[in-house]
């Protein structure tokens, strides 16, 4: 299996199909076998060379449980890394989630190294932070702490059965098996990384983006106004909303994102 070495942590990464590069980045409980459970792969790949990811904590990559080792920052070193290692000067990319809280630092730290941005399921932070108080991610910390405590023999399969029961949709079967892998302690750091980093605030930054972007979210997200309204402030960017569908659920239901995902990547491709 290939991996790269970003400061001591290694990071795994797959490619499938041919073409101009793609970065597929899972969200914050995913492996890139997200990606082929969904059927994203099967579809872009036809067209695309795709890098997909093991982000740091997860899947194949290397779990340190510090929290220090999971700033945001590091996470697009990560793909930089990557694209080096295969001698990639520039790349699309696409992520979900975490995926996308991840490629919003692209245009600060490294706009020079991609073609365009697909960020589903999250918005840029209004303030330049993420909020601390973000109950999202408060959820998920106390629900990993809570699985470390009272199962820790099985962790995950308490915080999966805890949170399928809170959103009201199952995983499906092959992404829970995938998920009952993970190590919670560092989805733990992980998610307590994500609330404090800083970055420009929206309203400041993002009239200066200026790779091309599609953002989508389904509406029941509660992630969902704030990225319409976070769209309106990005000169570049092409919005499309998914309405009734929840965060995995828009994830998910890949027949209807992909017509939207292809269009954008043949226009921004020309």
């Amino acid at each position: 299996m290939p991996y790269v070495n970003n400061q001591g942590v290694r990071i795994h990464y797959e490619l499938d199909g041919q073409g101009l590069p793609l970065v597929l980045m899972p969200g914050f409980a995913g492996t890139l076998e997200d990606w082929r459970i969904f059927g994203y792969s099967q579809v872009l790949s036809k067209d695309y060379q795709l890098i997909l990811i093991d982000p740091r904590g997860r899947g194949g990559s290397d779990k340190p449980h510090e929290v220090s080792a999971y700033d945001p920052k590091l996470l697009l070193e990560d793909v930089v890394t990557i694209l080096d290692d295969l001698n990639i000067d520039k790349a699309h990319y696409f992520g979900y989630s975490m995926g996308s809280l991840i490629g919003w630092r692209i245009p600060i730290y490294a706009p020079e190294r991609f073609l365009s941005l697909i960020l589903g399921g999250y918005s840029y932070p209004l303030l330049g932070r993420e909020d601390t108080n973000n109950p999202i991610v408060t959820s998920i910390v106390n629900g990993l702490q809570m699985a470390l405590q009272e199962a820790p023999d099985r962790p995950m399969e308490f915080f999966l059965t805890t949170l399928e029961k809170s959103m009201g949709t199952p995983y499906p079967p092959e992404r829970r098996a995938q998920m009952l892998e993970l190590d919670a302690r560092a989805l733990v750091a992980a998610s307590q990384a994500l609330v404090q980093g800083t970055i420009p605030k929206a309203e400041e930054f993002l009239p200066l983006v200026n790779l091309p972007c599609l953002i989508f979210i389904g509406e029941a997200d509660p992630y969902y106004a704030e990225a319409k309204e976070r769209t309106s402030l990005v000169p570049n960017a092409t919005f499309f909303s998914l309405p009734g569908l929840n965060h995995l659920e828009t994830y998910a239901n890949t027949e209807l994102v992909l017509p939207y995902i292809r269009n954008f990547l043949a226009e921004v491709s020309k």
